[in-house]
């Protein structure tokens, strides 16, 4: 390769000055017939939605430009390697607009869109045949969030503040004839952080769900945020039967941090030129739980789980009463995930979703807790240094797709492929 471009692999912050380094080789340069070297900032919000029209399957597109910055680094004859390498290594920078949106990827059926940045060297080769040589590197941005990096701050040093409440009540049995049992679940994060309260529970003809969460506007990004999940059952009433305490009794609380489902989910808005559909996804597992624990969207943790067995007389006799069993899991998760955001033609929101499924038809135990996930970080400055988060250099969890872009047509591009000059 003639050109290669350096530019740091972590996450940036709107308003942030952007710098990188150009590595141009000689004589292959010369060879190559170069003419002209410069570096591109791209940045854009772009939205895809398709339909059948007739008998013409129509995608409609709308973008949306963010960024978009050019410099020239080299022109042929005005600077040559001063060393025996043959390379020559020019500096660039960029002002990261402040108003950015964050990074994104999204796909479905019939609809797409994505939030893209883009570090981009071009060689001009002239010549009707001749291709430019390009080097691209993609990014992730997020916009400058100096309240959520205050509450960021809140929640790691101990969440004392409001808290909100969220019920829910059903019947539950476990079969069409079954009687009726209770169960109840709780969600609740330790004292050092905030905490959230999941309850379900069926006294005799109903169960009934509960969630307490702090009463925050967002969930900042980088945040570990460590909880317990308490789940309860009680059965029906029933005569005392010491055998019933080495074997299972309906309703029997999860044995397993699998047979909990703790997700984070988005829902998406796309609208191209007045075209609009909706989706939604998974992003990851939480804390551990559910089939699929390990997820690049959330920080994987260790979970600790204890079961408890106890029989609960009704009387001053053992004879009649009901088996109350807990499970008590505690865990903690972590968002790397896009951040919410709102465009015209693009659209993220965030939401949680706990789900214990429980034997028996309809007594699965679901809620969905709706999030804002920001960025919780700034822009860093020369006296503030780097963004305000721990451990190493952090990035958002994009999908492949994003991270292998190449370069995207400007818009200003000749489509023609053989174009004699890069004309943006």
């Amino acid at each position: 390769m003639s050109i290669q471009l350096h530019f740091g692999d972590w996450m940036r912050v709107g308003g942030e000055t952007l710098q990188g380094e150009v590595e141009l080789r000689f004589p292959q340069i010369i060879k190559d017939e170069i003419e002209e070297v410069h570096v591109k900032l791209r940045g854009r919000v772009q939205s895809k939605v398709g339909r059948q029209v007739g008998q013409t399957y129509v995608v409609q597109t709308e973008r949306i430009e963010t960024a978009r910055e050019n410099v020239s680094v080299w022109t042929k004859g005005s600077a040559w390697p001063l060393t025996d390498e043959g390379i020559l290594r020019i500096p660039f920078q960029f002002l990261l607009p402040l108003d950015v949106q964050p990074s994104c990827k999204y796909g479905g059926i019939s609809k797409d869109g994505d939030v893209s940045y883009l570090i981009e060297a071009v060689g001009v080769r002239n010549g009707l045949l001749s291709l430019n040589r390009r080097v691209s590197k993609p990014f992730a941005v997020v916009p400058p969030d100096p309240v959520g990096l205050e509450l960021r701050k809140s929640l790691l040093s101990g969440w004392t503040g409001p808290l909100r409440t969220i019920s829910k009540s059903e019947n539950m049995r476990r079969g069409v004839w079954g009687s009726y049992a209770e169960s109840k679940a709780e969600v609740r994060f330790s004292d050092m952080s905030p905490y959230l309260i999941f309850c379900a529970s069926a006294h005799g003809q109903y169960w009934s769900q509960k969630l307490i969460i702090p009463d925050l506007s967002m969930f900042p990004l980088f945040t570990k945020i460590p909880f317990t999940l308490r789940i309860t059952t009680t059965t029906k009433e029933m005569k005392y039967d010491e055998k019933d305490e080495q074997k299972e009794v309906f309703p029997e609380p999860p044995r397993t941090p699998q047979a909990v489902i703790f997700i984070l989910r988005r829902k998406m808005k796309v609208n191209a030129k007045g075209w609009k559909d909706n989706g939604q996804e998974t992003i990851g597992h939480l804390g551990g739980l559910g089939k699929d624990s390990e997820s690049p969207a959330t920080e994987s943790q260790s979970v600790s789980l204890t079961f408890d067995k106890k029989w609960v007389s009704l009387g001053d006799e053992k004879k009649v009463g009901s088996w109350r069993q807990e499970t008590v899991v505690e865990s903690a998760f972590e968002l790397k995930c896009t951040p919410s955001f709102l465009t015209p033609i693009l659209e993220q929101r965030n939401y949680l979703r706990v789900k214990i499924v429980f034997p028996g038809i309809g007594n699965n135990i679901e809620e969905d807790i709706p999030i804002e996930v920001t960025a919780g970080v700034i822009t860093p400055t020369a006296d503030a240094g780097a963004p305000l988060y721990e451990g190493p250099a952090e990035n958002l969890d994009l999908p492949p797709t994003y991270w292998s872009a190449t370069a995207w047509d400007d818009g200003d591009e000749k489509i023609n492929p053989f174009a004699s000059k890069d004309k943006s």
